[in-house]
């Protein structure tokens, strides 16, 4: 299944080398939609703006879309995400079953520059966005 998604990233990306040579970027993305009362009806929040409620996502990339993502993307940044649900189920150190999701993703686009203040991680050398 291919999940496309147009969401913010809401942190730095981590990046990583696995011991096998393969690299591994996360990024967290939240999505946000309009916030419903007990009637099922949007209201406003204190500001007189209509309230979301966010929902937060990992995305985790591969190889080469690893090294861009891990480059180029920048807390606040709106990108484009497509990939699959992947579950996971593990028994943490306690004996729990705890249970996962995230989203492996085959392609990310840049669909907004970065967020980033300092000279060296201005994205000015990204690729550019359509």
């Amino acid at each position: 299944m291919v999940v496309p998604a147009h969401v913010r990233v809401a942190r730095d990306p981590d990046t990583r080398e696995t011991k096998g040579g393969t690299n591994v970027t996360g990024i967290t993305v939240v999505t946000d939609r309009p916030a419903r009362d007990k009637d099922g009806k949007t209201y406003k929040d204190e500001n007189g703006y209509t309230a979301k409620e966010s929902e937060f996502h990992r995305v985790t990339c591969f190889n080469g879309l690893a090294m861009t993502v891990g480059q180029y993307c920048t807390k606040g940044q709106l990108v484009s995400v497509q990939g699959r649900i992947h579950y996971t189920q593990w028994e943490d150190k306690d004996g729990v079953t705890r249970y996962g999701t995230e989203i492996l993703a085959d392609k990310v686009d840049f669909l907004s520059r970065g967020n980033g203040t300092s000279d060296d991680n201005d994205n000015t050398d990204a690729p550019e966005i359509d």
